[in-house]
Protein backbone atom coordinates (compact mmCIF):
# COMPACT_ATOMS: atom_id res chain seq x y z
CA UNK A 1 0.00 0.00 0.00
CA UNK A 2 1.45 3.48 -1.03
CA UNK A 3 2.18 6.00 1.71
CA UNK A 4 -0.21 8.12 0.61
CA UNK A 5 -2.98 5.72 0.76
CA UNK A 6 -2.26 4.62 4.11
CA UNK A 7 -1.97 8.49 5.34
CA UNK A 8 -5.76 8.14 3.71
CA UNK A 9 -6.69 5.20 5.63
CA UNK A 10 -5.28 6.89 9.02
CA UNK A 11 -7.49 9.96 9.22
CA UNK A 12 -10.68 7.91 7.83
CA UNK A 13 -9.98 5.70 10.95
CA UNK A 14 -9.58 8.75 13.45
CA UNK A 15 -12.60 10.58 12.40
CA UNK A 16 -14.82 7.43 12.14
CA UNK A 17 -13.35 5.80 15.83
CA UNK A 18 -15.23 8.14 18.48
CA UNK A 19 -18.76 6.67 16.78
CA UNK A 20 -17.65 3.16 16.92
CA UNK A 21 -19.39 2.04 20.44
CA UNK A 22 -22.25 5.30 19.85
CA UNK A 23 -23.43 4.52 16.49
CA UNK A 24 -23.36 0.73 16.75
CA UNK A 25 -20.11 0.28 14.43
CA UNK A 26 -20.73 2.57 11.89
CA UNK A 27 -17.16 4.01 10.07
CA UNK A 28 -18.13 6.32 7.55
CA UNK A 29 -19.38 9.99 8.30
CA UNK A 30 -22.59 11.24 6.46
CA UNK A 31 -22.27 13.82 3.93
CA UNK A 32 -21.50 17.38 5.35
CA UNK A 33 -23.68 19.26 2.56
CA UNK A 34 -26.45 21.53 3.43
CA UNK A 35 -30.05 20.24 4.04
CA UNK A 36 -33.08 20.31 1.68
CA UNK A 37 -36.06 21.04 2.01
CA UNK A 38 -37.20 18.02 -0.09
CA UNK A 39 -34.81 15.82 2.37
CA UNK A 40 -37.40 16.36 5.36
CA UNK A 41 -40.56 14.98 3.62
CA UNK A 42 -40.84 11.65 5.86
CA UNK A 43 -41.83 13.81 8.37
CA UNK A 44 -45.15 14.28 7.13
CA UNK A 45 -45.22 10.20 7.46
CA UNK A 46 -46.20 10.22 11.31
CA UNK A 47 -47.22 12.80 14.12
CA UNK A 48 -45.75 13.18 17.37
CA UNK A 49 -45.56 10.22 19.70
CA UNK A 50 -48.87 10.18 21.76
CA UNK A 51 -50.90 11.64 19.46
CA UNK A 52 -52.63 8.36 19.25
CA UNK A 53 -54.31 8.93 22.83
CA UNK A 54 -55.86 12.10 21.57
CA UNK A 55 -58.62 12.35 19.61
CA UNK A 56 -57.66 13.59 15.86
CA UNK A 57 -58.01 12.83 12.56
CA UNK A 58 -54.54 11.48 12.48
CA UNK A 59 -53.80 7.61 12.99
CA UNK A 60 -51.06 8.07 15.95
CA UNK A 61 -48.70 5.89 17.62
CA UNK A 62 -50.24 5.90 21.69
CA UNK A 63 -47.35 6.68 24.52
CA UNK A 64 -47.63 2.86 25.78
CA UNK A 65 -45.87 2.10 22.43
CA UNK A 66 -42.82 4.31 22.72
CA UNK A 67 -40.33 1.70 22.81
CA UNK A 68 -40.89 1.06 19.19
CA UNK A 69 -42.37 3.58 18.04
CA UNK A 70 -40.89 5.77 15.02
CA UNK A 71 -39.94 9.13 16.09
CA UNK A 72 -39.73 11.43 12.97
CA UNK A 73 -35.69 11.28 13.41
CA UNK A 74 -36.01 7.96 11.23
CA UNK A 75 -35.59 7.27 8.24
CA UNK A 76 -33.27 9.13 5.95
CA UNK A 77 -33.45 10.52 2.31
CA UNK A 78 -35.65 7.66 1.49
CA UNK A 79 -37.99 7.74 3.50
CA UNK A 80 -40.08 10.65 2.22
CA UNK A 81 -44.20 10.41 2.50
CA UNK A 82 -45.34 8.78 -0.73
CA UNK A 83 -47.46 11.08 -3.38
CA UNK A 84 -51.07 9.48 -2.76
CA UNK A 85 -51.03 9.33 0.76
CA UNK A 86 -52.37 11.40 3.72
CA UNK A 87 -49.71 12.44 6.16
CA UNK A 88 -49.73 11.35 9.87
CA UNK A 89 -50.32 7.67 9.35
CA UNK A 90 -53.44 8.63 7.13
CA UNK A 91 -56.69 9.68 7.45
CA UNK A 92 -58.56 8.46 10.60
CA UNK A 93 -60.61 5.41 9.01
CA UNK A 94 -64.00 6.37 10.39
CA UNK A 95 -63.49 9.91 9.08
CA UNK A 96 -63.95 7.66 5.45
CA UNK A 97 -66.89 5.43 6.72
CA UNK A 98 -63.42 2.77 6.39
CA UNK A 99 -64.17 1.74 10.46
CA UNK A 100 -67.49 -0.05 10.33
CA UNK A 101 -70.86 1.30 10.45
CA UNK A 102 -73.43 1.79 13.35
CA UNK A 103 -76.99 0.44 13.39
CA UNK A 104 -80.11 2.80 14.65
CA UNK A 105 -80.78 2.39 18.07
CA UNK A 106 -77.05 1.75 18.89
CA UNK A 107 -75.76 5.32 19.38
CA UNK A 108 -73.39 4.35 22.00
CA UNK A 109 -71.66 1.88 19.42
CA UNK A 110 -69.48 2.52 16.58
CA UNK A 111 -67.47 5.24 15.40
CA UNK A 112 -67.15 8.07 17.69
CA UNK A 113 -69.32 5.92 20.35
CA UNK A 114 -68.57 5.78 24.50
CA UNK A 115 -66.89 8.21 26.82
CA UNK A 116 -63.59 8.65 28.45
CA UNK A 117 -62.02 4.88 29.21
CA UNK A 118 -62.44 5.70 32.76
CA UNK A 119 -64.58 6.05 35.52
CA UNK A 120 -63.07 9.66 36.73
CA UNK A 121 -64.36 11.99 39.47
CA UNK A 122 -67.18 14.07 38.54
CA UNK A 123 -67.28 18.02 39.57
CA UNK A 124 -70.33 19.60 40.04
CA UNK A 125 -68.47 23.23 39.73
CA UNK A 126 -66.77 21.74 36.22
CA UNK A 127 -69.50 19.65 35.02
CA UNK A 128 -67.00 17.41 33.79
CA UNK A 129 -65.60 14.07 34.99
CA UNK A 130 -61.36 13.98 35.47
CA UNK A 131 -59.51 10.58 34.88
CA UNK A 132 -56.63 9.52 37.18
CA UNK A 133 -53.66 10.82 35.25
CA UNK A 134 -51.51 7.93 33.73
CA UNK A 135 -47.62 7.99 32.58
CA UNK A 136 -46.55 5.62 30.35
CA UNK A 137 -42.21 5.81 28.76
CA UNK A 138 -42.08 9.51 30.44
CA UNK A 139 -45.47 10.95 28.79
CA UNK A 140 -48.50 11.94 30.98
CA UNK A 141 -52.03 11.64 29.61
CA UNK A 142 -54.82 13.24 31.38
CA UNK A 143 -58.51 13.22 30.34
CA UNK A 144 -62.20 14.89 31.39
CA UNK A 145 -65.28 14.24 29.61
CA UNK A 146 -68.59 16.08 29.26
CA UNK A 147 -72.00 14.69 29.02
CA UNK A 148 -74.90 15.81 28.62
CA UNK A 149 -78.21 14.39 27.28
CA UNK A 150 -80.34 15.09 24.73
CA UNK A 151 -81.76 17.68 26.46
CA UNK A 152 -78.58 19.58 27.17
CA UNK A 153 -78.69 18.35 30.84
CA UNK A 154 -75.29 17.47 32.53
CA UNK A 155 -74.85 14.00 33.31
CA UNK A 156 -72.15 12.40 36.07
CA UNK A 157 -70.97 9.67 33.80
CA UNK A 158 -71.55 8.21 30.18
CA UNK A 159 -74.98 6.46 29.56
CA UNK A 160 -74.76 4.06 26.80
CA UNK A 161 -79.17 4.76 26.20
CA UNK A 162 -79.19 8.58 27.00
CA UNK A 163 -75.82 10.48 26.55
CA UNK A 164 -76.10 12.17 23.24
CA UNK A 165 -73.15 14.47 23.51
CA UNK A 166 -69.69 13.93 24.47
CA UNK A 167 -66.81 16.34 24.80
CA UNK A 168 -63.58 14.79 25.69
CA UNK A 169 -60.12 17.16 26.36
CA UNK A 170 -57.24 15.09 26.61
CA UNK A 171 -53.40 16.76 26.49
CA UNK A 172 -50.06 13.87 26.18
CA UNK A 173 -47.02 16.07 27.74
CA UNK A 174 -43.41 14.88 29.15
CA UNK A 175 -39.75 14.18 27.67
CA UNK A 176 -38.70 10.73 26.47
CA UNK A 177 -34.50 10.22 25.92
CA UNK A 178 -33.27 7.57 23.53
CA UNK A 179 -29.42 6.56 23.71
CA UNK A 180 -27.41 4.04 22.28
CA UNK A 181 -26.63 1.15 24.15
CA UNK A 182 -23.30 -0.10 23.62
CA UNK A 183 -23.75 -3.39 24.73
CA UNK A 184 -26.40 -4.75 22.96
CA UNK A 185 -26.02 -2.34 19.62
CA UNK A 186 -30.24 -1.33 20.18
CA UNK A 187 -31.17 2.00 21.11
CA UNK A 188 -32.72 2.74 24.30
CA UNK A 189 -36.06 4.70 24.55
CA UNK A 190 -37.99 6.41 28.10
CA UNK A 191 -36.59 6.60 31.33
CA UNK A 192 -36.74 2.92 32.08
CA UNK A 193 -34.66 1.88 29.43
CA UNK A 194 -37.25 0.24 27.39
CA UNK A 195 -35.64 -0.95 24.07
CA UNK A 196 -36.36 0.54 20.91
CA UNK A 197 -37.01 -0.84 17.30
CA UNK A 198 -34.04 -0.68 16.08
CA UNK A 199 -30.04 -0.14 16.64
CA UNK A 200 -29.38 3.61 16.21
CA UNK A 201 -26.61 3.50 13.74
CA UNK A 202 -27.64 0.01 11.91
CA UNK A 203 -29.60 2.56 9.06
CA UNK A 204 -32.92 0.14 9.65
CA UNK A 205 -36.10 1.31 11.57
CA UNK A 206 -37.18 4.04 13.60
CA UNK A 207 -33.90 4.89 15.21
CA UNK A 208 -31.84 4.07 12.13
CA UNK A 209 -31.04 7.75 10.69
CA UNK A 210 -31.62 11.35 11.37
CA UNK A 211 -34.07 12.60 9.31
CA UNK A 212 -33.31 14.07 6.07
CA UNK A 213 -29.83 12.66 6.45
CA UNK A 214 -27.26 9.99 6.61
CA UNK A 215 -26.07 10.89 10.14
CA UNK A 216 -26.19 8.30 13.23
CA UNK A 217 -28.20 9.39 16.42
CA UNK A 218 -25.66 9.46 19.21
CA UNK A 219 -28.75 11.01 21.91
CA UNK A 220 -31.76 12.68 21.56
CA UNK A 221 -33.90 14.29 24.10
CA UNK A 222 -37.28 15.20 22.85
CA UNK A 223 -40.03 16.83 24.50
CA UNK A 224 -43.70 16.83 23.56
CA UNK A 225 -46.49 18.98 24.20
CA UNK A 226 -49.78 17.24 22.37
CA UNK A 227 -53.90 18.28 23.20
CA UNK A 228 -57.43 17.68 21.31
CA UNK A 229 -60.88 18.54 22.47
CA UNK A 230 -63.43 16.85 20.00
CA UNK A 231 -67.21 17.07 20.78
CA UNK A 232 -69.44 14.28 19.21
CA UNK A 233 -73.37 15.12 19.06
CA UNK A 234 -75.91 12.20 18.13
CA UNK A 235 -74.95 9.22 20.65
CA UNK A 236 -78.25 8.84 22.14
CA UNK A 237 -80.18 5.72 21.01
CA UNK A 238 -82.68 6.52 18.14
CA UNK A 239 -80.10 9.14 16.48
CA UNK A 240 -79.96 9.21 12.54
CA UNK A 241 -76.74 10.83 12.43
CA UNK A 242 -73.38 11.98 14.41
CA UNK A 243 -71.75 14.93 14.22
CA UNK A 244 -68.22 15.94 15.26
CA UNK A 245 -66.34 18.83 15.63
CA UNK A 246 -62.99 19.01 17.34
CA UNK A 247 -58.82 20.81 17.15
CA UNK A 248 -56.33 19.20 18.31
CA UNK A 249 -52.76 20.47 18.11
CA UNK A 250 -49.17 18.63 19.02
CA UNK A 251 -45.34 19.75 18.98
CA UNK A 252 -42.29 18.07 19.55
CA UNK A 253 -38.95 19.23 20.44
CA UNK A 254 -35.39 17.48 19.94
CA UNK A 255 -32.19 18.41 21.00
CA UNK A 256 -29.56 15.66 20.36
CA UNK A 257 -25.88 14.48 19.24
CA UNK A 258 -25.14 12.83 16.00
CA UNK A 259 -22.20 11.90 13.93
CA UNK A 260 -23.22 14.70 11.55
CA UNK A 261 -23.38 17.10 15.56
CA UNK A 262 -25.10 18.95 17.16
CA UNK A 263 -28.64 19.11 15.76
CA UNK A 264 -32.23 20.66 16.67
CA UNK A 265 -35.45 19.27 15.42
CA UNK A 266 -38.86 20.50 15.63
CA UNK A 267 -42.51 19.24 14.41
CA UNK A 268 -45.76 21.40 15.24
CA UNK A 269 -49.18 19.70 13.81
CA UNK A 270 -52.51 19.97 14.13
CA UNK A 271 -55.83 19.58 12.93
CA UNK A 272 -59.46 21.26 12.86
CA UNK A 273 -62.61 18.98 12.11
CA UNK A 274 -65.75 21.42 11.75
CA UNK A 275 -69.25 20.04 11.18
CA UNK A 276 -68.26 16.46 9.85
CA UNK A 277 -71.69 14.54 9.71
CA UNK A 278 -71.83 10.48 9.80
CA UNK A 279 -75.49 9.43 9.07
CA UNK A 280 -76.66 6.53 11.33
CA UNK A 281 -77.77 3.65 9.14
CA UNK A 282 -79.13 0.60 9.12
CA UNK A 283 -76.87 -1.62 7.00
CA UNK A 284 -74.53 -0.62 9.27
CA UNK A 285 -72.00 1.23 6.92
CA UNK A 286 -71.81 4.67 6.36
CA UNK A 287 -69.78 7.87 5.62
CA UNK A 288 -69.25 11.42 6.06
CA UNK A 289 -71.82 13.45 3.63
CA UNK A 290 -70.83 16.55 5.16
CA UNK A 291 -67.97 19.01 6.93
CA UNK A 292 -64.26 19.34 6.40
CA UNK A 293 -61.22 18.61 7.61
CA UNK A 294 -58.03 20.74 7.98
CA UNK A 295 -54.29 19.03 8.75
CA UNK A 296 -51.17 21.17 9.05
CA UNK A 297 -47.86 20.26 9.55
CA UNK A 298 -44.39 21.66 9.88
CA UNK A 299 -40.98 20.21 10.50
CA UNK A 300 -37.50 21.88 10.91
CA UNK A 301 -34.02 20.79 11.50
CA UNK A 302 -30.76 22.47 12.06
CA UNK A 303 -27.55 21.36 12.53
CA UNK A 304 -25.57 23.78 15.08
CA UNK A 305 -23.55 26.19 12.16
CA UNK A 306 -25.62 25.59 9.39
CA UNK A 307 -29.16 26.97 8.10
CA UNK A 308 -32.35 25.25 8.92
CA UNK A 309 -34.37 23.30 6.67
CA UNK A 310 -37.78 23.23 7.07
CA UNK A 311 -41.09 22.11 5.73
CA UNK A 312 -44.55 22.41 5.39
CA UNK A 313 -47.82 20.58 4.25
CA UNK A 314 -51.78 21.00 4.89
CA UNK A 315 -54.51 18.82 3.98
CA UNK A 316 -57.92 20.23 3.47
CA UNK A 317 -60.55 17.12 3.32
CA UNK A 318 -64.09 18.17 2.16
CA UNK A 319 -67.64 16.04 2.18
CA UNK A 320 -70.37 16.80 0.08
CA UNK A 321 -73.10 13.90 0.35
CA UNK A 322 -71.00 12.21 -2.64
CA UNK A 323 -69.50 9.12 -2.11
CA UNK A 324 -66.48 10.66 -2.92
CA UNK A 325 -64.48 13.83 -0.74
CA UNK A 326 -62.47 16.16 -2.20
CA UNK A 327 -58.86 16.89 -0.98
CA UNK A 328 -56.44 19.71 -1.87
CA UNK A 329 -53.25 19.63 -0.89
CA UNK A 330 -50.51 22.08 -0.62
CA UNK A 331 -46.91 21.12 0.54
CA UNK A 332 -44.05 23.70 0.44
CA UNK A 333 -46.09 26.00 -1.40
CA UNK A 334 -47.25 23.67 -4.36
CA UNK A 335 -51.11 22.53 -4.57
CA UNK A 336 -52.62 19.96 -5.44
CA UNK A 337 -56.40 19.22 -6.50
CA UNK A 338 -57.31 15.41 -5.37
CA UNK A 339 -60.07 13.13 -4.81
CA UNK A 340 -60.76 10.37 -1.99
CA UNK A 341 -63.38 7.52 -2.62
CA UNK A 342 -65.73 6.68 0.16
CA UNK A 343 -65.18 4.31 2.17
CA UNK A 344 -62.46 2.59 0.34
CA UNK A 345 -60.24 3.67 -2.30
CA UNK A 346 -57.01 5.38 -3.57
CA UNK A 347 -55.74 9.39 -2.78
CA UNK A 348 -55.65 10.61 -6.83
CA UNK A 349 -54.56 14.17 -7.72
CA UNK A 350 -54.08 15.97 -10.52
Amino acid sequence: MTRSRIHAWSRLFLTATPLIGAACGELMNPDRSSLSASALTAAFRTVPVGYGDLTSSYVGTPAASVPSAGFWLGGGREASLERGAFMGGGLQAALVGDAGGFGRGFGHQGPFGGGAACTGTFSSATGRVTCEPVTRHGLTIARTAHYKNAAGAVQEAFDSATTNSVNLQTTVTGTVTYTPDSTSGRGRGGPAGARGGACWGDGRGAGGLLLGDTATIVSATTTVNNSSDRTVTGLAQGSTQRTINGTSRGQESTTGESSRGTFTATRVVGDTTTGVIIPITTDGKSYPTAGTVIRAMQASLTYTGQAAASVTRREVITYDGSATATVVITENGTTRNCTRPLPRGPLTCS
